[in-house]
């Protein structure tokens, strides 16, 4: 039987999934070794990778398997330290039913990276009252 146009290959998906593997384990060395600015720069490409096997992932209808890869790329953001992004990665893998205790750990990150997310654009966006806009004549 012919696979759908639309659903992605197999060997894609095992493809993209070695990239992910890698990119996560060099961004690990390299934080490992204290080389941080790259380190992040690695963290970001894996995070990207990871949001992209999880598209093709879902789009094989193995939506169990995409969330997981959602949660990856969000522990990723996290690392590099874009909050508001790792906060809004873990929601769509909220959708799927998960295992109760890694459904906890999912909740755990989500809720941590909101936290960080908000006190971060507090830092950049501090609250200033607005002044008054002149009457109109």
């Amino acid at each position: 039987m012919r696979r759908p146009k639309n659903k992605p290959s197999t060997a894609r998906i095992d493809q993209m999934l070695g990239e992910a593997s890698w990119l996560l384990s060099h961004a690990q060395a390299l934080a490992d070794c204290g080389r941080q600015e790259e380190a992040a720069a690695e963290w970001a490409r894996a995070a990207e990778c990871e949001e992209r096997v999880a598209y093709l992932l879902e789009a094989d209808g193995q939506d169990r398997e995409a969330a997981i890869h959602r949660v990856s790329a969000a522990s990723c953001c996290e690392e590099f330290g874009m909050y508001a992004r790792a906060a809004t990665l873990p929601r769509a893998a909220l959708s799927v039913p998960l295992p109760a205790d890694y459904l906890a750990r999912v909740e755990q990150q989500r809720t941590r990276c909101l936290v960080r997310a908000r006190k971060e654009l507090s830092r950049k966006f501090p609250h200033q009252a607005r002044k008054p806009s002149p009457a109109m004549p």
